[in-house]
C-alpha cells in the first residue's frame, strides 16, 4: 500500500522549521564537544598523529607502538571520528532542508510519501485529532 500525503508548500515549510532547530539543537551540543576537545592540543596532536589502524613497521620486525599516558586511545579517536561525522551529517541536512524552504512556493500542494514526510520534520499530533 503506498499512502500519499497532500501538505501545502507552507505546511512544509513550517514542518521544516521546526526540524531546522531541533537539528540545531543537535549541532550545538556537538560543536560544544569538538570545541572543546580542540581546545586541548596535546589531545589534537595526538589525534592527528595516532595511525587509524594496526600499525606495521618496514623490515618485518614486529615494533610494537608505545603510547603515553598522554595520548589519545583508540576508543577516543572512534568517538572523535564518529562526531566529526554526525557534524558534517547535519549541516548537510540543514543546507538540504534549506535549500527546499527556499524554492518552495506557499501555496502549491505537494504530494509526499511517508519518508518524505517524516524527512521534513511531520510529526504526530494526537491531541488536536482527540479533540
Amino acid at each position: 500500500m503506498n499512502i500519499v500525503f497532500s501538505k501545502t508548500g507552507r505546511e512544509i515549510k513550517a514542518a521544516i522549521q521546526k526540524r531546522c532547530e531541533q537539528l540545531q539543537q543537535r549541532l550545538e551540543k556537538r560543536n560544544q564537544v569538538l570545541d572543546e576537545f580542540l581546545n586541548d592540543k596535546q589531545k589534537v596532536r595526538s589525534y592527528l598523529l595516532r595511525p587509524s589502524e594496526n600499525y606495521y613497521s618496514h623490515g618485518g620486525s614486529s615494533n610494537y607502538l608505545l603510547y603515553s599516558q598522554n595520548d589519545i586511545s583508540s576508543e577516543q579517536k572512534q568517538q572523535i571520528d564518529q562526531l566529526c561525522k554526525r557534524i558534517f551529517d547535519i549541516e548537510q541536512e540543514l543546507q538540504r532542508l534549506k535549500l527546499m524552504t527556499t524554492h518552495l512556493a506557499d501555496d502549491q500542494v505537494f504530494e509526499l510519501g511517508f519518508n518524505d514526510l517524516i524527512a521534513y520534520g511531520f510529526e504526530a499530533n494526537l491531541e488536536s485529532e482527540m479533540e
